[in-house]
């Protein structure tokens, strides 16, 4: 049984006429009548009355095809407006992984702008540290990776999505919020509020440390960026974070940002996705959008780096 013959059925039930059926489903009459012979051989029972030649007076079996048969061709017309509406991105599904910077701080801006121009697609995000999002991404769990490291996997392409820098944050009252220059032999006696061990972030303020040959006096570690600025903004210690992620509180006052002159090694931020020969056009609409926005991203980067 094929949806041809479906076609040709419901046309000449519809129709009243073999010849009007024909027409519509752009074939000849007897293309159409061998076609509905064959379904019913296929079947094994009649589906049209044949006692009067020209009436096409459908039997009990052609009236129970029949229904089904609409639905099937209009299941078959949802399909193809659903992989259209996929093609032209007026709908489906994008799922997005991020490490926690990003997520937090860069994809809003990123889900948003996408939207505004596709709005029938449903975003997934998945937060996680770097090295999990590429893991997910190679297992096909996600479709887009924005992350900080840089991916060595040759199953992955990659672009720059922007840098950012390391920073020291305070509250206004700490002793160093007045000092003009801040170096990593200031922080040796500080109390240090870090990430967990699993992060990048965190890897690589214990590197700096440690190359410098300063302690890292550890006073608390936690698992958010944002736990980090307000235990820093009560006096709990000094926060080591994201220049990207303070925007808000350096505005307000709620804290004082300064860079480290160790931490002058720009952190990059990257698009990773899956090297394939071709992506899905939701990716590819995801990646137009973060390409517009990257420009505006690193331009404001270098604003906030002094460049």
């Amino acid at each position: 049984m094929e949806l041809m013959q479906l076609q040709m059925l419901v046309a000449i039930a519809e129709e009243g006429t073999l010849h009007r059926a024909a027409e519509r489903v752009f074939r000849t009459g007897p293309a159409v009548s061998i076609a509905i012979g064959k379904l019913e051989e296929e079947l094994g029972t009649p589906l049209f009355d044949r006692s009067k030649r020209h009436d096409f007076r459908l039997t009990d079996a052609g009236e129970v095809l029949v229904a089904y048969a609409k639905r099937l061709l209009a299941l078959r017309d949802e399909a193809v407006g659903a992989i259209e509406g996929i093609r032209d991105v007026r709908r489906g599904q994008l799922c997005i992984g991020a490490n926690q910077s990003i997520g937090e701080y860069l994809l809003p801006s990123l889900t948003t702008a996408f939207h505004k121009r596709h709005p029938g697609v449903t975003l997934k995000v998945s937060i996680g540290y770097s090295e999990a999002i590429l893991t997910a991404l190679d297992r096909y769990k996600i479709d887009i990776a924005l992350v900080a490291s840089q991916p060595r996997n040759e199953r992955f392409r990659r672009s720059l999505l922007m840098r950012d820098r390391l920073v020291i944050v305070m509250s206004p009252r700490h002793p160093l919020a007045s000092q003009g220059v801040i170096h990593i032999q200031d922080l040796g006696s500080e109390p240090i509020i870090v990430l967990t061990e699993l992060s990048e972030l965190r890897e690589r303020v214990v590197k700096t440390f440690r190359s410098c040959h300063v302690p890292l006096n550890v006073q608390v570690e936690t698992g958010t960026l944002e736990s980090i600025k307000k235990m820093a903004a009560t006096d709990m210690g000094l926060g080591i974070v994201p220049r990207m992620c303070v925007k808000e509180e350096e505005k307000s006052g709620e804290l004082v940002v300064k860079n480290i002159e160790e931490f002058r090694e720009e952190r990059s931020l990257w698009v990773v996705c899956r090297a394939v020969a071709a992506l899905s056009p939701t990716c590819e609409a995801f990646l137009k959008v973060i390409k517009a926005e990257s420009r505006r991203l690193n331009a404001s980067a270098d604003e906030a780096h002094g460049k």
